[in-house]
């Protein structure tokens, strides 16, 4: 990546780390209960109203979701929502990306929407003077990031938060290629029916990540309701890969859970150098 060489190229680098720093974007005719800190102390605590089953396709799907609840408006009428096309980020001094995620025992629970394996307190990661705690991981098929155009087969999702209750999240892209050791544990423990959990080995969640670990941050979303807009994302430029016969065991317990993208609008991409 070369660095942006213009006056415009560096203003802009500028701004968005102004952004990711915490600055609001967000748009002026939002109203309060649609606002990332409002959505996300109410993720955080609860909410308040009765729980609307959601899904990815037919009439609970991405197109419906606004109109299932009033919980779920800014799905649909948010500036900030992901996933995104990861593309056409600015070259920008991101500092280090540190994860420090400690092996665990599997533990796995089928939601109907995807498997979710809970993470015990002490592993994080931090990134621009900002350390996330880790409480969960998860999967989608296909990938709901696509990176230059590209969409991948999976997508894992590790889900961390702040004390304010807003999220840093870790997307991991997986490719089709050579199996993966540690992701072959993770779908043999995936409890075929909805609302069932099981246990599984001590797994060390590191080796989910690439080897090389270039990414791109911007702010987003939750993607999958209420999609609070309290999200720093932080996508990795490098691909996992796993089998094709791991890709299909998971794919024949969730054929398809990942949210279409969603536009960029004003917002800023920022690629570490």
């Amino acid at each position: 990546m070369h660095q942006p060489r213009t006056r415009e190229g560096r203003l802009l680098a500028a701004l968005a780390l102004a952004a990711l720093a915490g600055l609001s974007v967000q748009g002026a005719a939002q109203t309060n209960s649609e606002r990332p800190m409002t959505k996300a102390a109410e993720v955080a605590a609860g909410s308040p109203s009765a729980h609307v089953e959601w899904g990815y396709t037919g009439p609970t799907g991405p197109d419906h979701w606004s109109a299932l609840s009033q919980d779920y408006a800014i799905c649909n009428t948010g500036q900030q929502e992901s996933p995104i096309d990861v593309k056409g980020a600015i070259p920008a001094d991101l500092g280090p990306l540190s994860i420090a995620w400690k092996p665990l025992a599997i533990h796995a629970t089928n939601n109907g929407h995807t498997v979710q394996y809970d993470v015990p307190a002490g592993s994080s990661f931090s990134v621009g003077g900002k350390s996330y705690a880790l409480v969960q991981f998860h999967l989608h098929h296909p990938s709901e990031h696509l990176l230059n155009g590209r969409r991948f087969p999976l997508e894992i999702h590790f889900v961390h938060k702040l004390a304010d209750g807003s999220f840093g999240v870790v997307g991991v892209l997986v490719a089709r290629g050579a199996g993966n050791a540690t992701l072959q544990k993770l779908i043999a423990a995936i409890p075929a029916e909805r609302g069932a959990t099981a246990t599984g080995p001590v797994i060390a969640p590191r080796a989910l990540l690439p080897a090389t670990r270039g990414f791109v941050r911007y702010e987003g979303s939750l993607t999958t309701p209420p999609c609070a807009e309290a999200v720093d994302w932080v996508v990795l430029r490098t691909s996992i890969t796993a089998s094709t016969a791991q890709i299909d065991k998971f794919a024949s317990i969730f054929p398809f859970n990942a949210r279409p993208i969603q536009p960029l609008d004003r917002r800023f991409l920022l690629t570490s150098r």
